[in-house]
């Protein structure tokens, strides 16, 4: 027992409190208390936490010393089930900024939590003393390791590269395009990039609009990414991720889900201001020899040999009133990518003249917190994550766009810890978009001439480029609504029942729609005048002066005009699960069932889902864990948007000013709707986790088949030639003919306990995962009659089906991944260390020769091998106190510190392919004040 001296009167009432509550906990101790990681029936209702203590310390034998001043108004969630004293201690102290220490082997005292921190780095699934562990499958990241790590951009997917399921797109790491600010596409498990779930406070943020459509300068289409808000990371407090044995609470995946919780506002008033940058001055650029002058003289964003990024945020949190509290945040970051006007071939002819595209990203934030009751609690969260990225065509004047993205999200949510559930209710709206705004609407393909005087060249063909694409927008809104019921626990037939029911609501409307008329101009013409016998000038298709040709001037007959039109529909969904946590003993099962519905395919699916651990020695340290599962994905609104777009084109000819333009033809349409199926995986889970000499050992092995997965196919292909004179011939549809296989085996090694060494503390994981992906579809973009077809081709010297080629992309066969972070408090200084090591990488392509097979020619397709790599990032994290609970503070990031020269992609298979590389080292630095 632990007496704290205090001073006069109200020091001793609170010395009496803290002996009493002390002595009140220990009288109801057993004689000789049971060994702390002992499972009990613990069954604590909702109360105060100095009652529910009391409680604890009743029903597990352990004696618990506190002062009774830290415990006022602060109020525990109900507990209930069979746990350790640990784990149903962690969940009482759950967001008190309480933490104990033991004082005894069966006693511990509750106090006021202090750094440094002596758990473990919170990267997976550990288990930590007195912090209930987290299911195999389930990973979190908080808040400590969010601030610790070395993230670069700072977005979501970026802090996901110690996750040993997770694996990111090649061109992420290119040292081509380093001044690039959006989140990497990630993959889970071997599943398309496009189908993970992206969920803020439990709602989800998916762009489904054309997440897989990558392409910048499309006439008609804009690129777009699956993350729909791009949030920064300090607005986080924790992120989730489930890659295997999903509850049924969690649909519209194939691959996993991202849950990203907000921060909610501190008690006191707290702030922060940070600037972060970095820069190409501080880069190491790793470029092939051939292209070094390419790429100094860049015009093309795929090529950024200059870039300068800035990051400001800003956090102000705390409480107006005991029960409601405010937390507001921003951050906008910034990248300038200053390039050539001309493309780098004509720098010798043109010279160099600068033109700089850019990058935006803003995040508003602000969330409220009100405690209603002891039993309800009321969040409010509006963010407002807007990006831009401006870009220009090489070559052409006036070519300027800017591609829109993100959007804002609003959030209603409740929380009800009643008597017999915590429900669980929110409601939010979201919109976000994918969109294009041009600085032109026109696109001229002029002569070379004294007033268009940029163009390539000196002959007397010479053409002279000008102009841009016209407006698009497209745009997603979304009513979500969601509701969760945990319900108590109910002990029946001999078992312990925790079930589990939900159901969501979905209405979202979805737009495509070009906003201007745009025409590309071609085929001049010589005229003396821009104005016609009418005495009406034409300030649009005509120009007056000198071309190098002859012409006084030149005029447009022809064009390509694509009218203004809207393509829209709404989609009305709507989801259930139940799911029963079952104890029966040492063994837990899990079995559920989730239900989805939609009107945009108009199919129901049932989704079963199981789990199972058994606790073998009924003491926590070996943990036998096994799952069968299926999981339903998403579908994208591209499908029925692209359907009739083309028909928006005309060509349009005229004879002279003098004429009228006059439509030549209508183009046909390109692409026709169907409704699909919903594309699913199936997954097989097998997993053991074994604590031993203090540090746990996890070893999982996923097996996932994927079915139904939409793939892009000619009508011909399909043997459905067009018969309608408005679809063109080499239209091209959607069907579920796409598969894909992939194994992966991953361990984990993690300390439970951080080690000590002259002051310091280090604590660290260790992951490894090996991935082999049996057989893999395209993704929807692509026009794959190939792999549709399943035709033989040569691979290796052996002749496979198209389909059982390996995949391309996402797919290192091991990996080895090192996190640390070390504590100095003694300098306050904290060190973060993440070191990964990626096997020889394959990429697979046509390389253009054939060879006869069974009397056919069929395509020969080979591998390339890409060499090892090993990459290691840090952080440098320097804490200087400035007055009570106030500091600055200096953040120095260096990614790839050993400056490994590591292939991240080749153009070609064949022997003449040039290399891409990873970027080299690149140091960031952040200095900012907290309070």
């Amino acid at each position: 027992m632990s007496i704290f001296p205090q001073q006069g009167l109200q020091g001793c009432r609170r010395s009496a409190r803290l002996l009493w509550l002390s002595v009140g906990l220990a009288v109801s101790l057993p004689a000789l208390a049971s060994d702390h990681r002992t499972r009990h029936s613990i069954d604590i209702a909702r109360q105060p936490l100095s009652t529910a203590l009391m409680a604890l310390a009743q029903q597990t034998g352990l004696q618990i010393s506190v002062e009774s001043q830290l415990l006022l108004n602060l109020n525990a969630p109900a507990v209930q089930g069979e746990l350790s004293a640990e784990q149903a201690l962690a969940k009482l102290l759950k967001g008190s900024q309480l933490e104990w220490i033991y004082i005894g082997d069966d006693a511990l005292m509750v106090q006021r939590a202090t750094r440094p921190r002596t758990d473990p780095v919170r990267l997976g699934n550990t288990k930590v003393p007195g912090e209930l562990s987290l299911p195999q499958g389930e990973t979190r990241v908080d808040r400590a390791t969010i601030e610790a790590m070395p993230a670069g951009n700072g977005d979501i997917t970026s802090l996901l590269r110690s996750h040993p399921n997770v694996q990111f797109d090649d061109a992420q790491l290119s040292s081509k395009t380093p001044g690039e600010i959006g989140p990497a596409n990630i993959s889970i498990n071997g599943a398309q990039f496009y189908q993970n779930a992206f969920l803020v406070d439990g709602i989800n943020m998916n762009n489904d609009i054309d997440p897989a459509e990558y392409r910048v300068q499309l006439l008609d289409a804009v690129p777009g990414r699956s993350q729909g808000l791009a949030l920064d990371t300090d607005l986080l407090e924790n992120i989730t991720v489930l890659d295997s044995n999903v509850p049924a609470a969690y649909g519209g995946f194939n691959g996993g889900v991202i849950d990203a919780q907000t921060r909610a506002p501190t008690q006191a008033l707290h702030g922060k201001f940070s600037v972060q940058t970095t820069r190409s001055a501080w880069t190491q650029y790793h470029v092939d020899e051939s292209e070094e002058q390419r790429m100094e003289n860049s015009g093309s964003p795929d090529e950024q040999p200059k870039f300068d990024k800035v990051t400001v945020r800003g956090t102000l949190q705390g409480h107006l009133t005991d029960n409601f509290g405010l937390l507001g945040s921003f951050s906008q970051k910034r990248s300038t990518i200053p390039l050539g006007f001309y493309s780098y071939n004509n720098v010798e002819e043109m010279g160099f003249h600068e033109e700089k595209q850019q990058r935006r990203i803003d995040n508003y934030f602000l969330k409220s917190v009100w405690k209603a009751s002891d039993q309800l609690t009321v969040e409010t969260s509006v963010t407002h994550a807007p990006e831009e990225s401006h870009y220009f065509r090489a070559n052409v004047a006036n070519s300027g766009y800017d591609n829109k993205a993100g959007g804002t999200q609003v959030n209603l949510r409740t929380v009800w810890d009643g008597d017999l559930a915590r429900v669980e209710q929110n409601l939010a709206w979201s919109g976000q978009e994918q969109s294009r705004q041009s600085d032109s609407a026109d696109y001229w393909t002029w002569r070379k001439s004294a007033t268009k005087d940029w163009g390539i060249g000196n002959k007397a063909t010479s053409n002279t480029l000008e102009g841009g694409w016209g407006d698009i927008e497209q745009q997603q809104r979304t009513w979500q609504y969601k509701l969760n019921a945990d319900w108590r626990s109910v002990d029946w037939l001999g078992m312990t029942h925790r079930p589990q029911t939900g159901l969501e609501f979905s209405r979202q409307y979805v737009r495509y729609e070009r906003l201007t008329d745009s025409s590309t101009y071609v085929t001049p013409a010589a005229t003396t005048t821009c104005t016609n016998s009418s005495g009406v000038t034409d300030s649009v298709a005509c120009n007056i002066g000198q071309t190098l040709n002859g012409w006084a001037g030149q005029y447009m007959k022809s064009r390509t005009r694509y009218a203004t039109g809207e393509f829209d529909f709404t989609t009305t969904s709507w989801g259930s699960w139940l799911q029963d946590e079952i104890t029966l003993g040492q063994l837990t099962l899990r079995p559920g069932v989730r239900v989805d519905s939609d009107d945009y395919m108009d199919k129901t699916t049932w989704a079963p889902r199981f789990s199972l651990e058994y606790d073998l020695f009924g003491d926590r340290t070996t943990l036998l864990n096994a799952g069968v599962n299926r999981y339903y994905g998403r579908s994208v609104s591209s499908w029925q948007l692209q359907d009739g777009r083309n028909r928006l084109r005309f060509n349009e000819t005229r004879d002279s000013l003098d004429k009228p333009w006059v439509v030549k033809s209508n183009a046909a349409n390109q692409v026709r709707f169907n409704q699909l199926d919903i594309p699913y995986d199936d997954e097989l889970m097998l997993g053991v986790v074994q604590q031993w000499a203090g540090v746990e050992y996890a070893l999982k092995y996923v097996n996932r088949k994927g079915r139904d997965q939409v793939v892009q196919v000619s009508g011909k292909t399909l043997g459905e030639p067009s018969t309608d004179p408005t679809l063109a011939s080499n239209y091209t549809t959607y069907t579920n003919d796409g598969k894909s296989e992939t194994d992966t085996y991953t361990l984990t090694v993690t300390p439970l306990q951080r080690w000590t060494l002259l002051g310091t503390q280090t604590g660290g994981q260790l992951a490894l995962n090996w991935t082999d992906s049996k057989a893999s579809a395209p993704t929807y973009v692509a026009a794959e009659n190939l792999y549709y077809q399943n035709s033989v081709i040569q691979y290796q010297g052996s002749f496979i089906n198209y389909d059982d080629r390996p995949a391309s992309n996402f797919n290192r066969p091991w990996t080895a991944r090192l996190t640390t972070i070390t504590e100095i408090p003694q300098a306050n200084l904290q060190w973060s260390n993440f070191w990964r090591y990626r096997a020889g990488y394959k990429r697979i392509g046509d390389t253009g020769r054939n060879v006869d097979y069974m009397g056919t020619s069929v395509d020969v397709w080979e591998e390339q091998k890409f060499q090892a790599a090993l990459t290691w990032d840090t952080r440098l994290g320097w804490r200087i106190p400035t007055a009570r609970d106030q500091n600055v503070f200096i953040n120095v990031d260096v990614f790839n510190v050993l400056d490994k020269k590591s292939v991240n992609a080749n153009q070609t298979v064949n022997s003449n392919s040039v290399s891409t590389y990873e970027v080299g080292r690149q140091y960031w630095l952040e200095v900012g004040y907290a309070f």
